[in-house]
């Protein structure tokens, strides 16, 4: 996301709502309702999608409190390997021979869940290794 710095200026110019709108929607008193319209153009012109904020208040509203860039570099994660993802999973019906749409089932969604954490622990572990092994101890 690139909302970081952006003034309710930018926000206006890049949505088409006027400064005053965009101050009313998002200042913290006296805050006016916002549409999902507005909401869907502030967001974009912040470089964020309907599914990061889902992600993100996900991360906020369920866990431990976590920083601004920890959460940002999740959330962005996240989101690219769920785009597409629900279209991947039904071309399955046509790939792999015999499965049925019943044969998939959302229990099934803790194992795959496990699953990606569990490849994405060896991933960067394996990732940690090669980093340590580029720098020379030594040289400190």
């Amino acid at each position: 996301m690139k909302a970081e710095g952006l003034s309710q200026r930018t926000v206006a110019k890049n949505t088409g709502y006027d400064r005053c709108r965009i101050n009313r929607i998002l200042r913290d008193e006296n805050r006016l309702p916002i549409s999902i319209v507005e909401a869907e153009a502030i967001l974009a012109s912040m470089g964020a999608g309907a599914l990061e904020v889902a992600l993100a208040n996900d991360m906020i509203t369920n866990n431990e409190p976590v920083s601004a860039e920890d959460m940002a570099a999740v959330v962005a994660l996240i989101a690219v390997v769920v785009q597409g993802l629900p279209m991947k999973v039904a071309s399955l019906l046509e790939v792999v021979s015999g499965l049925q749409s019943e044969d998939i089932r959302k229990e099934h969604g803790v194992r795959i869940h496990n699953a990606i954490f569990e490849m994405l622990k060896d991933l960067y572990t394996d990732l940690i290794g090669r980093k340590d092994d580029r720098l020379d101890h030594t040289k400190y």
